[in-house]
């Protein structure tokens, strides 16, 4: 067994043991890409054997089924360079070569005869068809070890393709180029191992780009789902569900703060006699009239129907009691801001405040039932005050 022979043949059993490996690691609803790489090397593998099976036989046309394999296999390793990053179909492109390689191979064939002219005139045009693969993958939108691994080796083997196309139109007898040539299977075996390592771990970080995109993603879906489950719909404050979430993170603010409850006077006989829409336009309004007045660390809750919780962090007790004696004003002035007219309560609307402080020594807790008691005092004083 001559030195060339070995090293096609084992040329032919690594690249069947290539497809072996890519539509194994395809296979079930694995990687797309891979599923085409293993598609062109099964392909080349045929390409190959053809090419054992019939040479020097003398039969007419006898390289026709290697040239043909062989531009299948280009096309379909076209395709995985693509899918890897587009999605792209592998059938399509596929059947249409299908049909066309066999007579672009018998006119190749026919052309070059079956000496040196046409393993020249075919490893030029593989030597054009790597260089095209290696644009392909350096041109994709992702990144990464495996991806510049495979687009370098695609480079090298387009080199090498060039080294043989030369190498065959200068072979005239036993030389150092024919030499060269004779280990041209080695050569091909190693450099296409290669490329698959590379295919294969641009594989593996693309599944995990991917991945990634989609963890984030769900992420992302889930404290949003979890910020709108925290978030009342009709004022777009916090309800009372946030209060859980931030009560270890309040109990344990050295500074204290202190807390406010307001209340919207009226809402029930609103409610009665204009309706609950309208209703609605009134606890809005209040909202509204709140957020002008607390800071962006503070935190407004909506607490009950018509009422509201403010937490003020760091605030003492007098500061708080100054700002939100703006209170009327500021709900006067979301009432006649020309832009919230059609959400705001058309009529006068007032509501009734307690303000509580809290501190390691009074929990958060308490400082909100004395707040409701006073809120309650001032509220059953606006009643008594409108008779």
């Amino acid at each position: 067994m001559d030195i060339f022979f070995l090293g096609q043949l084992l040329h032919t059993v690594g690249s069947a043991l290539l497809a072996a490996i890519f539509l194994y690691l395809s296979r079930g609803k694995g990687n797309r890409a891979l599923n085409a790489a293993g598609v062109a090397f099964l392909f080349l593998s045929l390409s190959l054997a053809s090419l054992q099976l019939l040479s020097g036989r003398g039969l007419p046309f006898e390289n026709l089924l290697f040239q043909y394999w062989k531009t299948l296999f280009i096309v379909a390793l076209v395709v995985a360079a693509r899918r890897m990053d587009r999605n792209a179909a592998l059938a399509r492109p596929l059947a249409v070569t299908a049909v066309l390689a066999l007579p672009l191979s018998l006119a190749i064939v026919f052309w070059s005869g079956q000496g040196v002219l046409f393993y020249s005139l075919h490893s030029g045009l593989l030597a054009i068809a790597w260089s095209a693969i290696a644009v392909l993958i350096g041109a994709s939108r992702t990144s990464g070890l495996g991806k510049r691994l495979a687009a370098l080796l695609a480079f090298v083997t387009a080199a090498f393709r060039a080294a043989y196309a030369v190498s065959y139109a200068l072979a005239t007898g036993p030389g150092p180029r024919d030499s060269f040539l004779l280990y041209a299977g080695f050569y091909d075996l190693f450099l296409e191992m290669l490329f698959g390592i590379g295919l294969i771990i641009w594989a593996m970080e693309e599944t995990e780009a991917r991945l990634s995109v989609i963890h984030a993603r769900a992420l992302d879906d889930t404290r949003r789902r979890k910020r709108l489950a925290l978030i009342d719909p009709l004022t777009e404050v916090y309800n009372r569900h946030f209060f859980d979430e931030i009560r270890p993170t309040l109990d344990r603010e050295a500074a204290g703060g202190t807390v406010v409850l307001v209340d919207v006077d009226e809402l029930k006989t609103i409610n009665d006699t204009q309706g609950h829409d309208v209703g609605d336009r009134a606890i809005w309004t209040i909202a509204t009239a709140i957020k002008k007045l607390i800071r962006g660390a503070d935190f407004l809750i909506r607490w009950g129907g018509d009422e509201f919780l403010v937490i003020l962090p760091g605030m003492d007790e007098d500061l708080a009691k100054r700002r939100f004696y703006m209170l009327p004003g500021k709900i006067d002035e979301v009432r006649q801001t020309p832009r919230l007219k059609e959400r705001a309560y058309p009529r006068f609307l007032a509501a009734s405040v307690g303000v509580a402080p809290f501190s390691r020594r009074i929990s958060i807790e308490d400082a909100i039932e004395k707040a409701d008691g006073v809120m309650y005092e001032r509220k059953k004083a606006h009643k008594e005050m409108r008779g």
